[in-house]
Order: C-alpha cells, then structure tokens, then sequence
C-alpha cells in the first residue's frame, strides 16, 4: 500500500481509482463495510482502489474537542496499521488546516479527487460530507457526476443491536469502560500503543511489576478501573492487569495506565508495546493497606489468566 502525504508533486500509477474518503477514525465495522464496497467496486471496474482521509483529525484543527480531553479512538500510527490489513493501493494522508475545511466542495472534487486522484468512481458513507459547510454530500456527488465523468455509490448505515456504528458511539462505549462492546463494534478489541516509562515502581515492591505506558493525550481511553487484556510485545502476546486511574491507595495525583504481564518478568523501559483491552473487572479502588490491595489483585491475576493467550 502506498501511502500518500502530499500531493502537490504526486503523479498517481493508476489511470482510473475507485476512491473512498472519510476521517476513518476507529476503523470499525462501519468504515470496513465502506472499504469493502470499494475494494469490490475496484474489482467490478479493474481501478485502483484508494483512500483518502486526514491528519491530524478535524475535530482537534476546527476545536470541536480539546486535545487533552482525548479525541482519537486510533492514532495517526495504529490507523496506519490498521490500513494495512484491507489490501488497498494507496492510502492519501491530506493534511487538515482550516484552509482546507474552508475549501468549496466543487473545488475539493475537482482539484483533488478528480484531477489529482483521478477517481472514476467515490464510494460514501451513508452521513459523509465535504467541503466547506459540509456541502459534499450524496445528493451533491449525485449532481455532478456527468460533469465530471465518475460513478457515485452510497453505503448503508451498519447497526449493531438496533443502533448505527459510528465513531461518535464507539468512542462513548470506550470511555464508560464497555470494552467489550467496543470490540464488538470494532471488530477487534481496542488498544493503546505506546512507550513502557518509568513509574513510582511501587507495584515491584509488592510482587506484581507494571510497564507504566506513556500516551499522547490525543487518545481516547476506558474509565478509571481494572481491565483484563494482552500486552502485545515484539509479537509476543501476554496476559496482562491493566490498570487506569490514580492508584488512591498510594494517592497519585498524575493519571496512569499500567500493566502488569503475567508470566513475564524481562525489563522493557524504552519499548513500545500495545495493550488490547478484553473486558472490565472492577472500579478502581482505595483499599485500607497493601495487604488488602495484594489480596485483590490476586483475584484480578487469577481472573486474568482465564483469558485465551491471545484474542
């Protein structure tokens, strides 16, 4: 898969592209239905199959969200990733600036899917929009496809108990902690990635060692509490307590998020690692001493090790 970050200079490989845009924040099962129906349309028409989306996400460039508050389900690096899985020829990275979102819809067609990316054919999603004031809608494509020689495709909304899959619910079921049902909607279970740091160390003094996981501030999380999951390193894969929150036995005051590997006992500051959260065990807690906090979080690893060796 190509990946495409700027475009003034860019000469696509391809003569004719089935295109798909959208932020594709979460890539859950939502934006999977969208690529497939490209991927199936490319198939049908023997064009490339692209995606553009953008970075860094709109809502953070238009101040619809405050960065610290967590607005981004997946980072720039995890949506890479994920990307990578759907076998697509070329994924288009636009930079969001103001002066893109106040670009008129017909401009943003013209000048860079058709005439840049050279788009035979767009397939949207069912709510998708563009341009300034949100103009680029269905009815709008609909419109202008004589003019400028494509084909236009729209996508049904995908429910999942009764209720539309959107990064805006995902993102809702994340922060109250329903892991579970966010892989559902996911279709995978949902993680952070980020660089094992040095913490207070205190969870080594009482026999149950945590990798103190440094995120940017962009990343949506669970609610405060303790979670059962895998600690993804090197593609190895460990059973892992993950823990959120301020650890008020020991009266934190900085919000951590910590894991202690099961079975694992190697020194990994420095490392990137990934945790995939599977499903919720209990709030976070203030126990009346160490005794009581160790006898907790023998349950929680007797809990933990139930779990299979990897989703």
């Amino acid at each position: 898969m190509q990946i495409i970050h700027n475009l003034s200079q860019f000469q696509p490989q391809w003569q004719n592209a089935v295109l798909t845009l959208g932020v594709f924040d979460g890539m859950h099962l939502g934006h999977q239905a969208l690529i497939k129906r490209t991927l199936e349309k490319s198939t049908e028409t023997n064009a490339a199959r692209v995606l553009v989306t953008y970075h860094p996400h709109p809502d953070l460039v238009l101040g619809k969200r405050r960065e610290e508050h967590g607005t981004e389900l997946f980072t720039y690096e995890e949506k890479l990733g994920l990307l990578q899985s759907f076998h697509l020829d070329a994924a288009v990275f636009l930079e969001f600036t103001k002066e893109l979102a106040q670009m008129s819809a017909e401009s943003y067609l013209r000048d860079i899917l058709i005439e840049r990316l050279r788009a035979s054919s767009i397939v949207i999603g069912y709510d998708q929009c563009f341009g300034k004031d949100r103009q680029g809608d269905f009815a709008f494509l609909q419109g202008l496809q004589q003019k400028y020689g494509y084909t236009v495709d729209r996508i049904d909304p995908v429910l999942y108990e009764g209720e539309v899959v959107s990064s805006s619910r995902v993102r809702r079921v994340i922060r109250t902690g329903d892991v579970m049902l966010g892989r559902a909607l996911l279709g995978r279970p949902f993680y952070v990635t980020g660089t094992v740091v040095r913490g207070f160390q205190r969870g080594r003094t009482i026999g149950f060692p945590t990798a103190n996981v440094d995120l940017p501030p962009t990343k949506v999380l669970p609610s405060n509490g303790v979670y059962r999951g895998w600690c993804e390193r090197g593609g190895q894969f460990y059973r892992a307590m993950i823990n959120i929150g301020y650890n008020p036995t020991f009266h934190n005051q900085l919000l951590s998020v910590e894991a202690h590997l099961l079975d694992f006992d190697e020194e990994i500051y420095g490392e990137s690692i990934r945790v995939h959260f599977a499903d919720r065990l209990r709030s976070e807690q203030k126990f009346d001493g160490v005794d009581a906090l160790k006898a907790q979080l023998n349950k929680d690893r007797d809990a933990t090790r139930e779990l299979p060796a990897q989703f």
